[in-house]
């Protein structure tokens, strides 16, 4: 049976209202982006409405190289969220899980001289995502977790979803039990429901929409048919991610925001510069022998690369690398240079 929009809407407000009801912690993640945003508003409309004493806690992910704008709405967001909750008297926490200070992309690129990422060797995902979010879900030792996930996003998250899910119930992270309230909605039906709605803490979802307009380049929201919001389908993700041949996003929001186009250009010149035969040892991490043009990036390459990238810092004014972060690239290059001498 096909469901209609209202049908699923009530559905999921059926669930949430149940899952709430009988758990005191509700951890929501949120990245910022539309189905979170959904998610995050339906929970705590939820809980508002009927009532519920619930602990929210608000995960997000931050891998330091997030994309400037996303990263500023979502900041944005939370901090909103986190002051009407405790307004309203609703005990509310904001875990910002943030890679290991040694695992850094950029400590582990210039430092550790790690190739870029690709659909092989996806080391970002590991150390900027995976592992921040373990570690902060390992502390919980009850409640639930909300995310917002949908099996229209694409074939491969539909093929994975399929694998794991039962009805809205989408296995377990630690000890938490995993839902996705979302997962049987069309991204038409997420784009109606923010065009229509209004978030509990008093404004609308303008910004969101504005935000994938501006990312996806010239995008009518409601058509003037109403067939389909899919042409908004755009991600979000780091500005210096390699496992895209193009930044479609990033090149579509300098259009209107000519601050992230150096971003946008370093991103070109880091892949290219790392391309290069010359700036790769023939080496992987522990010595074994790849071949010419392969393997970690030399001390040579990697201290261009932070000199570029500090030049970036500079004339953006942006945020882009820590002291911490470089002073930890730079001991473990120096460390690097007296091995490589001792053995000359």
């Amino acid at each position: 049976m096909v469901l209609s929009s209202a049908d699923k809407l009530e559905k999921t407000q059926e669930l949430l209202r149940n899952l709430i009801r009988r758990e005191k912690v509700i951890v929501i993640a949120y990245s910022g982006g539309k189905d979170s945003t959904v998610v995050l508003d339906l929970t705590i409309k939820t809980i508002l409405d009927n009532n519920f004493k619930n602990k929210i806690v608000i995960l997000h992910g931050d891998t330091l190289v997030e994309n400037p704008i996303i990263h500023d709405h979502a900041s944005n967001v939370i901090n909103k969220v986190h002051s009407f909750l405790l307004t309203k008297g609703i005990e509310v926490e904001v875990k910002i899980c943030k890679p290991e200070k040694d695992r850094t992309f950029w400590v582990n690129l210039i430092g550790k001289g790690y190739p870029l990422p690709n659909h092989r060797f996806r080391w970002c995902q590991k150390h900027l995502k995976i592992k921040p979010a373990e570690k902060a879900i390992s502390e919980f030792q009850e409640g639930i977790m909300l995310l917002g996930m949908r099996l229209d996003e694409s074939i491969d998250r539909k093929r994975s979803m399929l694998k794991r899910i039962d009805g809205f119930k989408m296995g377990y992270r630690g000890n938490l039990p995993v839902y996705a309230p979302l997962a049987y909605w069309t991204e038409e039906e997420v784009w109606e429901y923010l065009l229509r709605e209004s978030s509990p803490w008093g404004e609308d979802y303008l910004e969101v929409v504005r935000i994938y307009k501006e990312a996806r380049g010239e995008c009518p929201l409601i058509p003037s048919n109403n067939k389909s919001l899919s042409a908004c389908g755009s991600r979000f993700g780091c500005w210096v991610c390699t496992l895209v041949k193009e930044d479609k996003s990033l090149k579509n929001q300098i259009k209107n925001n000519q601050t992230l186009a150096p971003l946008y250009e370093f991103r070109n010149w880091l892949i290219n510069f790392c391309s290069k035969p010359e700036n790769r040892t023939g080496y992987n991490r522990k010595g074994i022998y790849l071949g010419y043009g392969r393997g970690t990036l030399t001390i040579k390459a990697r201290k261009k690369i932070l000199e570029k990238l500090e030049k970036l810092q500079e004339d953006t004014k942006m945020g882009l690398i820590s002291r911490e972060e470089k002073d930890i690239i730079l001991h473990i290059i120096e460390q690097e240079e007296l091995r490589t001498e001792r053995n000359l």
